[in-house]
């Protein structure tokens, strides 16, 4: 007979923030943990404030720093932007849950999915089909370079179509019905595919293990 799975404590009402990111964090795989983990902590490290010294020389050395602190904030603002809706959006529908709620957007899980396919998207469908014409200007420079030419310049722009189709979907349903959905591409899968095979698992060896949060995630997205 096999053994049965222990399974993981749900989490209570009395449970603190820090420990329910946690155990969500904890149910998504290897590579989308830390994500999300690094996302913990530079979103954590990016609200908090320095305190102010005071004095003359604290103030001296906040009209130096000043221009080099919007530098710095100004770059870490776009890592952060990148991050959160190129990275977060490519996620799974729970862990993009999980990273909206780290970022403060309750209820708003959906915005990851909305501009990811908006300016992540849709701009590299158009790449796909960008390289397919590429491709296909290589099949006249030698007769030898004509049939892997055409073979890739079919793949590239079946991709590029599916790619396409896939994020006008997850744009109009993200708008329209505010759900999360992974993209399409090999970024996504590689970073998605240890949580499917988790979850797969999980599934297999008891059907009910699905975290009791995600059901709170989903009606507050």
């Amino acid at each position: 007979m096999a053994k049965s799975r222990p399974k993981t404590k749900p989490p209570e009402h009395g449970m603190t923030s820090e420990e329910t990111f946690d155990y969500l964090i904890a149910h998504s795989g290897i590579i989308g943990r830390q994500i999300l983990r690094l996302a913990k902590g530079m979103l954590a490290n990016n609200g908090a404030r320095q305190k102010k010294k005071q004095g003359l020389a604290g103030f001296w050395q906040q009209k130096i720093r000043h221009s080099r602190r919007m530098v710095v904030r100004l770059f870490s603002q776009l890592v952060i932007t990148f991050y959160t809706y190129y990275i977060g959006g490519s996620l799974t529908r729970r862990d993009q849950q999980t990273f909206a709620r780290l970022k403060g957007l309750n209820g708003n899980a959906y915005q990851l999915t909305l501009y990811n396919a908006l300016f992540c998207g849709l701009p590299t469908a158009a790449g796909y089909f960008l390289l397919g014409e590429g491709f296909s200007l290589l099949k006249n420079l030698h007769s030898l370079a004509e049939l892997p030419s055409l073979i890739a310049h079919r793949a590239s722009f079946g991709i590029g179509l599916a790619s396409l189709l896939v994020d006008l979907f997850r744009l109009v349903d993200a708008a329209w019905n505010k759900r999360c959905w992974a993209p399409f591409g090999i970024f996504p899968l590689v970073i998605n595919l240890p949580t499917y095979l988790k979850r797969l698992v999980a599934y297999v060896w008891s059907p009910n293990s699905t975290p009791p949060l995600s059901k709170a995630q989903t009606k507050k997205s």
